[in-house]
């Protein structure tokens, strides 16, 4: 599997991602492609890609500062799902001493229980953290979501860091920032 870090100006594999992404992720948790494009600039944002001859595997978009890494969307071509793909693009991503956290929805049901089974195989824990997720569209709503990390359950401290760093990096590729009062 190759992984690559997919910039704009390469239309096709952009293409490609970008359809992998709208199809995976509820329309009030994506970025419209202008803020993407904004968010692919940043030196701390990485959009990065599998591919294996020549098909989509996956996507993995991930932010990377100090220590950390925020994993912000995980994704498998829905064709490919249930074949250990996504625990090869995990991997990939634990393949460093940074300290990971994402997010997931509250287990409210079958399939948000399977994704907490599928990150806690990896090795990830369930933390007592939450955190109330950007609205990355006007019309879209903050959402609580649970917070997991690898390879140890990270601190308050660390939980206060990646709030820190949500609330002054990544807000900025939200649409309509700075925000109205």
């Amino acid at each position: 599997m190759e992984f690559l870090q997919i910039q704009p100006s390469d239309k096709y594999r952009c293409d490609k991602v970008w359809d992998l992404y709208e199809q995976s992720f509820p329309i009030a948790e994506r970025r419209k492609m202008d803020d993407h494009v904004r968010a692919c600039s940043d030196p701390q944002f990485y959009p990065v890609s599998a591919w294996e001859g020549g098909e989509l595997i996956g996507l993995l978009f991930y932010w990377e500062w100090d220590s950390y890494r925020y994993l912000e969307y995980l994704a498998v071509n829905p064709k490919l799902r249930g074949h250990g793909f996504g625990s090869q693009l995990l991997r990939y991503l634990r393949d460093s001493d940074h300290t990971i956290i994402l997010e997931i929805d509250p287990l409210v049901n079958e399939l948000s229980v399977r994704r907490l089974q599928f990150y806690e195989r990896a090795g990830f824990t369930l933390t007592p953290y939450r955190f109330m997720h950007l609205p990355y569209r006007r019309e879209a709503q903050s959402i609580e979501l649970l917070i997991l990390s690898y390879p140890q359950m990270i601190t308050k401290e660390q939980h206060n860091d990646f709030l820190k760093f949500i609330g002054e990096r990544v807000i900025i590729y939200c649409e309509g920032y700075p925000f109205e009062e």
